[in-house]
C-alpha cells in the first residue's frame, strides 16, 4: 500500500512537493500507483507536475499498456491527450493493438483519431484497420480514413474508393475520394467516373477542384484540352484558374508535352493577358514553360520579363530559355545588355543577369553567344 504521506504530498499546495511525490509513487510499483497518479492527473492544474505524472505513468505501462493509454486520449487536456498519442507511438506493436481497439470505439471523436494515427505509422498499419474505419456509421471517420488512404498510397483501395465515389450522396466524401484517388488511381479509374461526369466543364461546383486534382494526378494528355475548354467556357475566377493550372502542370510533366493544341494555346494565353491574381499569373508562366517553342506561347510569356514583380520576371525568363523567336532573342539580348534595369533591383538583377547568361540557345555550338 502506497504511503499515506505520499498520497497526502501528492495534494500538497507546493508544486514541487506534488512533483517529488508523484515521481515517488511511480517508482513505488505499488499496484494501486496507477491509480493515485491517473486520480491526481484528472484535477492537476500544474503542466510540470501533469509532466511527472506522465513520465511515471509511461515507465509503469509496459506489460499491458493500452486500455490505460486510451484512457488519456479522453482528458479534457490538449497537452495530456498529445501525450498519450505520444506514449501509443513510442510502443508501435503494442500500439496496433490500441489502435484496433480506437477504430472500434464507440466513441465517434476516438475512433476518428485512431484512423489519423494510422498514416503517422503506415508501414505497420494493416489493412484490416482501414477497412473497418471505411465502414464506420460516422461519415467523419470514413472520410479520415480516405484521406490517409490515398496520402499512404494503398493502391489496393483504389476499387473501393471509386465505389464510394460512385454510389455515395455525401459531397464530402466524394471529394475525398476523388483527391485520393488522384494518388492511387489510373485511367481505368477515370474511365469510370466518366461515366457520371463526362466533361470537366459540366462537373457539379462542388465537386469541380477534387475532379481537377483527379484529372492532374491520372489523367492523360488529351484532358489539356477538356480542362481548357471548362475555363474558356464562362469567367470561373481565381480558385478554379489556380486547380486548373496546376492540374495541367502535372498532366504536362508527367508526359513531358511540349506543345499544345491551337485552342488551348488561344485559351491558355488569352488567361495569361487578362490581367491575373499575381501568383496565379506566377503559376500559368510556369506551365506554359514547357510550350514556348511556339512562338505565340513565347511572345504571350515575352512581356512579363519587364513586370515590375521580380518572381514574374524571373519566371519569365526562365520559361523562355527554350524559345528560338527572333523577337525573344531581341529581347532577352537587350535585357541582357540593359544594366539600369538589372541593377533597380541587385539582387533580382543578378540572378535575371545569370539566367540570361546560362541561358541554353546561347551556350550551344550551333548559335552565336551574345556579346
Amino acid at each position: 500500500m502506497i504511503d499515506a504521506k505520499l498520497i497526502e504530498a501528492l495534494g500538497a499546495v507546493e508544486t514541487s512537493e506534488r512533483r517529488g511525490a508523484a515521481q515517488e509513487i511511480g517508482e513505488s510499483g505499488d499496484p494501486g500507483a496507477v491509480a493515485a497518479l491517473l486520480s491526481q492527473l484528472h484535477k492537476e492544474d500544474s503542466r510540470a507536475v501533469k509532466e511527472a505524472i506522465l513520465r511515471e505513468l509511461s515507465h509503469i505501462w509496459t506489460a499491458n499498456p493500452m486500455d490505460s493509454i486510451i484512457g488519456l486520449l479522453k482528458d479534457t487536456d490538449p497537452f495530456v491527450r498529445a501525450e498519450g498519442g505520444n506514449m501509443l507511438e513510442r510502443r508501435v506493436n503494442d500500439a496496433m493493438e490500441g489502435l484496433n481497439r480506437l477504430v472500434r470505439n464507440e466513441d465517434k471523436d476516438l475512433r476518428k483519431f485512431g484512423v489519423d494515427m494510422l498514416n503517422q505509422m503506415t508501414s505497420a498499419a494493416p489493412d484490416a484497420l482501414y477497412s473497418a474505419a471505411l465502414k464506420d456509421a460516422d461519415i467523419n471517420v470514413v472520410i479520415s480514413a480516405v484521406e490517409n488512404i490515398g496520402s499512404s498510397r494503398r493502391v489496393a483501395f483504389a476499387d473501393r474508393l471509386l465505389t464510394l465515389a460512385l454510389k455515395s450522396s455525401q459531397p464530402m466524401l466524394i471529394c475525398a475520394c476523388m483527391e485520393a484517388l488522384a494518388f492511387i488511381g489510373d485511367r481505368q479509374t477515370l474511365d469510370a467516373l466518366r461515366v457520371t461526369y463526362p466533361d470537366t466543364a459540366t462537373v457539379p461546383g462542388i465537386y469541380q477542384q477534387s475532379f481537377m486534382k483527379l484529372l492532374g494526378g491520372i489523367a492523360g494528355p488529351e484532358t489539356m484540352e477538356e480542362i481548357c475548354r471548362m475555363i474558356a467556357g464562362k469567367s470561373k475566377g481565381v480558385p478554379v484558374y489556380e486547380i486548373s493550372i496546376d492540374a495541367m502542370t502535372k498532366i504536362a510533366v508527367r508526359h513531358q508535352l511540349s506543345a499544345l493544341s491551337p485552342f488551348c494555346e488561344q485559351v491558355l494565353c488569352g488567361l495569361l493577358q487578362s490581367g491575373l491574381d499575381g501568383e496565379v499569373c506566377f503559376h500559368l508562366i510556369r506551365l506554359l514553360r514547357h510550350f514556348t517553342g511556339s512562338p505565340r506561347v513565347a511572345l504571350a510569356v515575352l512581356p512579363y520579363i519587364h513586370n515590375s514583380d521580380p518572381a514574374l520576371a524571373i519566371a519569365a525568363v526562365e520559361s523562355l530559355e527554350n524559345s528560338t523567336d527572333a523577337v525573344v532573342e531581341t529581347a532577352l539580348n537587350s535585357l541582357l545588355a540593359n544594366e539600369k534595369y538589372l541593377e533597380n533591383d541587385s539582387e533580382t538583377g543578378e540572378e535575371l543577369r545569370e539566367l540570361l547568361r546560362r541561358r541554353p540557345r546561347w551556350n550551344s555550338l550551333q548559335s552565336s553567344s551574345p556579346s
